[in-house]
């Protein structure tokens, strides 16, 4: 059965991003960099799915779609990331890359 948290996403580069989750009162980080450079985004309000808490360990790869008003990204490992991005981007890039929880 999966679960879901809240948390937010915000690029700290133009290939790098941070989402920061509350799971069971532990904060849940996962770092990520990807492909193709684009402007920065943010989300305050993205959802984290999951279906166990093993699935928010490691270094799952990642692929993706950003804009024109959401985002949504697929880990390997089955998570995702969805929201409302803050300001709208002009157009819809599909992103791909790696990452790793902390």
């Amino acid at each position: 059965m999966s679960q879901t948290a809240t948390g937010t996403l915000t690029t700290t580069s133009s290939t790098t991003f941070e989402a920061t989750f509350t799971v069971k009162d532990a904060v849940k980080k996962y770092t990520g960099s990807f492909k193709p450079p684009m402007s920065t985004f943010s989300s305050k309000k993205v959802t984290l799915k999951y279906d166990s808490p093993g699935q928010l360990l490691g270094q799952p790869a990642f692929s993706g779609e950003v804009g024109i008003n959401d985002l949504s990204i697929k880990l390997s490992s089955g998570v995702t990331f969805t929201g409302a991005l803050d300001t709208a981007i002009p157009a819809v890039i599909t992103i791909y890359g790696e990452g790793s929880w902390a």
